[in-house]
């Protein structure tokens, strides 16, 4: 098929005006000398064929004007020759940038056709520059089109493609385009009557519209606060609009969200240990994973209470939404409620403008862990209750209720129940936070994880410290087995990250901490002691049964094990 071929329908309308305008006939043909499209008197007098050769001189010419049809030099080999139903014909060469792309014929099978040409030759010249502009015109303009509308179809099925919400603007920030998530977010109104000015605050509107980048900023629509990325559109370093996509997570530059998890990167798989404590721990959270129930985590400092939060989030169906950590000792009282519940527009001065999402609305869909929950003020234990009991929640400042889908999960090293006797924690808070009790059991309670447990962080800071220690001694790693570990596992992994950095090889006793190296020898020397102390008694208890002269020391010595020499070596101890 023909370059031409594709316009045909296009030609018919052009040709027929015209026919009728001109009282002419009209025909056009490609490259190849083949018909494309004609007025029906041409095609009823002359037919689909047409001499090639006559074809190829306009191409080459440029324009022909054809006064004696038949008995021109062009016409030779024509199967018209000396009988050609036209009277005159005029053509013109069609060029798109400076290519010929076909030929314009106009055609008259009249005498008085013939005439009207010939004696205003100039004007139906004029006319056919006209027509081959205005048909080349023609012809970019739907060509431009298509590419336009194809580039439409490849943006829309692009943006489709996301899960989130993506939406395109001219440069007066009106929406242009935007994909099945966004008609979705902004159901409640007509879509492309929107602006930035009835999305953005006035402050984001102005540097989206500045050609600025937005990059993981939130903002409020219908009650749901997203995360906001914006990219401007450039053409010829001119400012043509925006691309804008509003996201439940945030979005990381470095790590685009291939594999759809949220921030926590880690799973059950790092709670190491193969105590059954651990193991029952384990199969517990694989049944509560996915459950919306709260979650009481206790255990003493160091126990992992925190990894564990983060194990039972990726292991639930909410993995892929936000996990939101709130440690409650590093949060002045005064600013509680505004940090866990967000605030308004001018709740207080230095509030900022448009607000600002709480702890529990960044946490939407996802988690929410509040550590040390036994430090939370009385007061804000009352806001919690209800936040529990209604699942929404009010910024301060705020008049309206936002409902809120987020999964608690708590922990303490405090004792709530004695809390609650001293009056310093709620008690139907604690029944409502208590739903799954979950307990980590210390150190010392789980003595077979230890080696496991060393061998994972030596691994790790190996790793982090570029060194290649091949493991502990026996000495260091009954020093492991024996101590008491106050500060639990954060307390034995900050003594292998110590003994990485000062071994070259092997793990001793002199690359741990002094203070550690110094509780091993005084235990050693109360060991050593004991035992002296054992023999000692034994040897004594041995004479008083054979006698204390040198035929009962002899028989004491021999009933021991032990030389008579040796005997009286440590006898000397006795005195």
């Amino acid at each position: 098929m023909s370059y031409l071929s594709n316009y045909k329908s296009m030609f018919k309308p052009m040709i027929r005006v015209i026919n009728h305008s001109l009282n002419l006939e009209c025909a056009i043909f490609d490259t190849d000398s083949n018909l494309i499209s004609c007025t029906p008197l041409y095609l009823k007098r002359k037919g689909n064929s047409v001499h090639a050769p006559f074809i190829e001189e306009v191409i080459n010419n440029g324009n022909t004007l054809v006064n004696k049809p038949g008995y021109m030099k062009s016409c030779i080999g024509c199967r018209f020759k000396e009988h050609c139903p036209s009277t005159i014909e005029l053509l013109k060469c069609i060029k798109m940038e400076d290519n010929p792309i076909g030929v314009i014929a106009l055609t008259s099978f009249t005498k008085s056709g013939h005439d009207r040409i010939t004696n205003n030759i100039d004007v139906y010249t004029s006319i056919l520059d006209e027509l081959t502009s205005m048909l080349v015109n023609m012809i970019y303009y739907h060509e431009k089109s298509n590419k336009t509308l194809a580039i439409e179809e490849m943006l829309q099925c692009a943006l489709d493609i996301s899960d989130d919400s993506m939406i395109i603007t001219d440069k007066l920030g009106t929406v242009s385009y935007g994909n099945e998530s966004a008609l979705s977010l902004f159901s409640f109104c007509s879509f492309y009557t929107q602006t930035l000015d009835q999305i953005f605050p006035e402050d984001m509107k102005n540097r989206v519209l500045e050609g600025q980048k937005i990059e993981n900023e939130l903002v409020r629509i219908n009650n749901e606060f997203l995360f906001v990325n914006s990219a401007p559109i450039l053409h010829d370093g001119n400012f043509m609009g925006s691309a804008i996509r509003f996201s439940q997570n945030k979005e990381s530059k470095y790590s685009k969200k291939t594999s759809g998890r949220s921030n926590v990167d880690i799973n059950l798989d790092a709670i190491k240990g193969k105590s059954s404590a651990i193991d029952d721990l384990k199969k517990k959270v694989r049944k509560i994973a996915n459950s919306t129930s709260t979650v009481l985590i206790t255990g003493e400092t160091g126990t992992g209470k925190g990894l564990l939060a983060k194990a039972i989030h990726a292991e639930s169906i909410r993995a892929n939404h936000p996990f939101i950590m709130v440690n409650c000792t590093s949060i002045p009282e005064s600013l509680f409620e505004s940090e866990l519940f967000g605030y308004e527009e001018g709740a207080f001065t230095g509030a900022k403008k448009g607000g600002k999402p709480g702890r529990f609305e960044l946490a939407q869909k996802g988690t929410i862990f509040l550590d040390e929950i036994g430090e939370m003020p009385l007061a804000m234990q009352a806001k919690l209750l209800k936040v529990l009991q209604e699942y929404s929640i009010e910024r301060v400042g705020g008049i309206t209720s936002i409902p809120v889908d987020v999964r608690v999960i708590a922990a303490t090293n405090k004792d709530l129940d004695e809390l609650i006797k001293e009056g310093n924690f709620r008690e139907d808070l604690y029944y409502r936070l208590n739903v799954i009790p979950l307990y980590l059991p210390p150190l010392k309670e789980r003595k077979e994880d230890i080696e496991t447990l060393a061998k994972e962080f030596l691994h790790k800071y190996n790793d982090k410290l570029n060194k290649n220690i091949s493991g502990f001694s026996n000495e260091v790693m009954n020093f492991f087995m024996s101590y008491s570990w106050p500060g639990n596992i954060r307390e034995l992994e900050n003594i292998i990250e110590y003994a990485v950095n000062m071994s070259d090889d092997i793990i001793d006793i002199d690359d741990i901490p002094e203070k550690y190296s110094a509780i091993n020898r005084e235990a050693n020397e109360t060991i050593k002691s004991k035992i002296e102390n054992v023999e000692l008694e034994m040897i004594k208890q041995a004479l008083d049964k054979y006698g204390w002269d040198v035929k009962g020391k002899a028989m004491a010595a021999e009933e021991l094990g032990m030389g008579l020499r040796t005997l009286y070596r440590k006898l000397k101890n006795l005195s």
